[in-house]
């Protein structure tokens, strides 16, 4: 209930009380987590299929916005980020956690990692915001934000590892979430065509931004 009152019912309050008549683009951070257990690579062309309340919300919140489109011409766009990361995240996150256990060379447990996931950095991820509000095509249109390339959480967890020459993972140690969808990567093709945009940063170069930062901070 607190999630859906958070990503839902956050958003009609917001919409209610927005100076409609001065609004010129209005965008909407939406989840890979909307496309539930849908085919990879998802596109923006299926049928959403949440599985959670947060999964749950995010959708209600896209057909909201597709709606008031549709019937009112308001300038929603809706973002579906995959897996943003970088500098600064939030220390719960995956990738926050990985690095930091490797930083600290500690042994964490993970899952078997078998799971296939898109990653891409925070840079690009506000670049594709920014062209959201720049381009009128983008109005009413849904957009996947991500590299469009699959990587295994376990790949990704060596790399970090790689990286840093340090942390033990214990794989296996974590079970998988029930109906956890194993292959959750992006088709990009629709923002590469509408917004003109793909992403910059390879995984590379933004893993060795991200751990870097967290060396700064201790």
């Amino acid at each position: 209930r607190n999630l859906i009152k958070t990503h839902f019912t956050a958003l009609q309050n917001l919409l209610e009380v927005l100076p409609r008549s001065k609004l010129k683009r209005f965008v909407n951070i939406g989840s890979s987590d909307e496309y539930g257990n849908a085919k990879a690579p998802q596109h923006e062309g299926l049928r959403e299929q949440p599985i959670s309340p947060y999964s749950l919300a995010k959708v209600a919140s896209t057909h909201f916005l597709q709606m008031l489109h549709s019937t009112e011409g308001f300038p929603s766009v809706i973002l579906r980020l995959f897996l943003t990361y970088g500098p600064g995240q939030d220390k719960g996150r995956f990738l926050s956690q990985i690095i930091r256990g490797c930083l600290d060379n500690l042994t964490f447990p993970t899952s078997k990692g078998e799971q296939l996931r898109d990653f891409c950095y925070v840079d690009d991820s506000v670049a594709a915001i920014l062209k959201a509000l720049d381009v009128s095509e983008a109005e009413g249109e849904v957009f996947n934000v991500a590299s469009g390339e699959p990587i295994s959480i376990r790949e990704m967890i060596a790399k970090v590892c790689n990286l840093t020459n340090s942390g033990r993972p214990q794989y296996g140690k974590i079970l998988y979430r029930p109906g956890e969808n194993m292959k959750l990567y992006a088709d990009i093709k629709k923002i590469q065509g509408t917004l003109s945009w793909s992403p910059q940063v390879s995984l590379e170069q933004g893993l060795r931004e991200t751990i870097s930062w967290y060396e700064g901070i201790g």
